[in-house]
């Protein structure tokens, strides 16, 4: 098992936590977007809709599972999952997190309906054509070899 640098080490925990930001952000932001109508049209008061959305979505992870999840990253390009510079790897995943992390504050600040998944997959198309640029990575995507 290889050994990581200081830096390295450092920017995979700054990932782990930029993740973890997100999935925070993603709540309040895809809460803001499910109790709109409910409130606007005065069906419920906004506490009662937060709470009711809170524990739809936590019933609706649990029953519904990963599916989404797995279905995102199935959309990342294979090479990329393989790449084994490990500061390629940890530059798609901070600029996916961060960019998702900027979209959503931008939409929810704005009142701009937007799911957090279609941000995420935002993300990952405009990290994948990033990879394409990356020396070297042209034909490995147009080929298909190394």
């Amino acid at each position: 098992m290889p050994v990581l640098s200081a830096s390295i080490t450092f920017l995979l925990i700054f990932c782990i936590l930029s993740a973890l930001a997100f999935e925070f952000i993603n709540g309040f932001h895809d809460t803001a977007n499910a109790v709109a109508t409910v409130i606007y049209t005065h069906a419920l008061k906004p506490g009662p809709a937060v709470i009711w959305s809170g524990i739809w979505n936590f019933i609706g992870v649990n029953i519904g599972g990963i599916a989404v999840a797995i279905g995102i990253l199935n959309l990342l390009p294979v090479q990329a999952l393989t790449d084994t510079n490990i500061a390629h790897n940890i530059a798609m995943v901070m600029a996916l997190i961060i960019t998702a992390i900027i979209w959503n504050i931008g939409t929810w600040y704005l009142g701009i309906p937007c799911s957090s998944s279609h941000a995420l997959i935002g993300s990952i198309t405009g990290v994948s054509l990033a990879y394409i640029l990356l020396p070297g990575n042209h034909d490995i995507i147009l080929n298909g070899k190394r």
